[in-house]
């Protein structure tokens, strides 16, 4: 998926799963998560549980660097690293 599809997708997990409000009209890469969007490390794990949930991507618990939940880029750059759950665990 490009790297936009992959930023309304993000949009669309903090507004509908996380139920976040007053989002700005773009999440540009620079923007922080916990210090310009209010997200606090337990809205974070639950992004990551949403990321595989909804949109399918299998996050693997030994790659989940904090630095990747840092900004809207970071996030963006991490999900686009990601495999697909179906494709886990086949050799």
């Amino acid at each position: 998926m490009p790297r936009e599809g992959r930023r309304d997708e993000l949009r669309a997990l903090m507004e509908q799963s996380l139920g976040l409000g007053g989002l700005p009209e773009r999440l540009d890469d620079e923007l922080r998560l916990a210090e310009d969007l209010g997200l606090d490390s337990i809205l974070v794990m639950q992004l990551i549980v949403w990321i595989e949930v909804r949109l399918g991507l299998a996050v693997p618990d030994a790659e989940v660097d904090p630095r990747a939940f840092a900004t809207v880029g970071s996030v963006l750059d991490f999900m686009g690293e990601l495999r697909p759950l179906a494709a886990e665990g086949k050799g």
